[in-house]
């Protein structure tokens, strides 16, 4: 296998999970009225001519950011919670960032060691 190929079946396997995760806290956020929200996720992995994974999109309700922020249909970040009668259901941004942290530091740690083969193949010419 290559190291491309592993890079990139982490990266897809990774984009597979943060949907899962925020399938997961969407349902405990029981927002789950309808299930339009929870079945509209969608990822779009695009490649590099070489191969490597350039990009991932994410794709799914717009309404559901407006549902982690507390806010729409009149209600503006700054009035959610004053008695709007809308309350933040956090499902999106935690667990975006958590997961961007941890994608950064496994692909990070994958250059590394690829460069590292390829540092040590040089040498041992």
């Amino acid at each position: 296998m290559t190291t491309i190929g592993t890079k990139n079946e982490y990266t897809q396997a990774w984009a597979i999970m943060m949907v899962t995760i925020w399938q997961d806290k969407i349902a405990a956020q029981g927002l789950r009225d309808t299930g339009a929200l929870y079945k509209s996720f969608t990822t779009e992995v695009f490649l590099q001519s070489g191969g490597d994974i350039d990009k991932i999109i994410f794709a799914y309700l717009y309404y559901g950011r407006m549902q982690d922020m507390g806010v729409g249909r009149g209600i503006s970040k700054s009035d959610s919670g004053r008695g709007s009668g809308r309350k933040q259901h956090p499902w999106y941004n935690k667990a975006w960032y958590h997961s961007i942290k941890v994608l950064s530091e496994k692909r990070a740690e994958m250059y590394g060691e690829e460069f590292q083969a390829l540092i040590m193949d040089t040498l041992n010419f």
